[in-house]
């Protein structure tokens, strides 16, 4: 009698788990059908290639720079075509969600979407920004000033021109900035800096290896190179101090990586086509 109550109770315990294997790769499957593209690391994402590349970096800086004074985030996401197997309208309100635009319990983020080859675009609007651009301000803003660039082929300029009015628009919101931006805030991993004083040890010690057993098979001529080594150890130093003051110049210029904040849904949005 024991024996069979402990074999229908592992049957059931194999059910039970076998049900919620195939739960979570039916869960998987379905996640992988959604096109919802990965989350960025700009604000602005070109796959249609439209803006040239010195361009497309201003565009990026620009952005960065807002949400570092107002904490708002506009991302532009441009690309062909709307993905397969959805709307246009439900792939904004997704990928809003996904990529948690805007900060987090602000939600004041948004989306401007582009696809020029079906002649498409959209703003999604999260709900902290949703008084300041309501659909109707967003459909003006496409309508009167995107469009007409469009309309020429100029979708740079286009793009640029709805993104300023945007901007000017989300400032209409009382959000304040910490003067960072949700990337520049995140913890850095430390593996980088591991790796560094790794190898900075490893070269220290070949170098210690190195120049002690130089000292110790040279002893006859170290005479004569201490007299030659003032000028030597100043060239030196002169050098070390230029290349850390050009690294400590490089490693002082701002980041304008992108990364959601934490908003979690979007509030409404305009699309228009041209």
């Amino acid at each position: 009698m024991s024996a069979s109550v402990t074999v229908r109770c592992a049957r059931r315990a194999a059910l039970c788990l076998g049900l919620a294997l195939l739960t979570l790769i039916l869960a998987a499957l379905s996640r992988a059908d959604e096109p919802i593209p990965p989350r960025p690391d700009r604000y602005l994402m070109d796959h249609a290639g439209v803006f040239a590349p010195a361009r497309a970096s201003a565009l990026n800086e620009k952005l960065a720079g807002f949400e570092r004074t107002t904490s708002s985030q506009i991302v532009v996401y441009i690309d062909r075509k709307v993905p397969d197997k959805t709307t246009l309208e439900e792939f904004g309100v997704k990928t809003l969600r996904a990529w948690g635009v805007g900060q987090k319990g602000l939600s004041n983020g948004l989306i401007f979407f582009v696809f020029t080859d079906d002649r498409k675009m959209r703003v999604e609007v999260g709900y902290g920004l949703e008084g300041a651009i309501p659909d109707a301000r967003a459909h003006r803003i496409t309508d009167e000033l995107v469009k007409p660039h469009f309309r020429t082929g100029d979708f740079a300029t286009g793009v640029e021109a709805g993104v300023d009015a945007l901007m000017a628009a989300a400032r209409g919101e009382p959000y304040a900035g910490t003067g960072l931006t949700a990337a520049e805030r995140a913890p850095r991993p430390l593996w980088p800096l591991i790796f560094i004083l790794s190898a900075a040890t490893f070269f220290v010690s070949l170098f210690l290896l190195a120049l002690r057993s130089a000292l110790r098979h040279d002893r006859a001529s170290e005479a004569s190179a201490s007299s030659v080594s003032p000028g030597f150890v100043g060239s030196t130093s002169g050098s070390s101090s230029e290349s850390s003051s050009s690294s400590s110049d490089s490693s002082s210029s701002p980041s304008s990586d992108f990364s959601g904040g934490g908003g979690d849904g979007g509030g409404g949005g305009s699309s228009d086509s041209w």
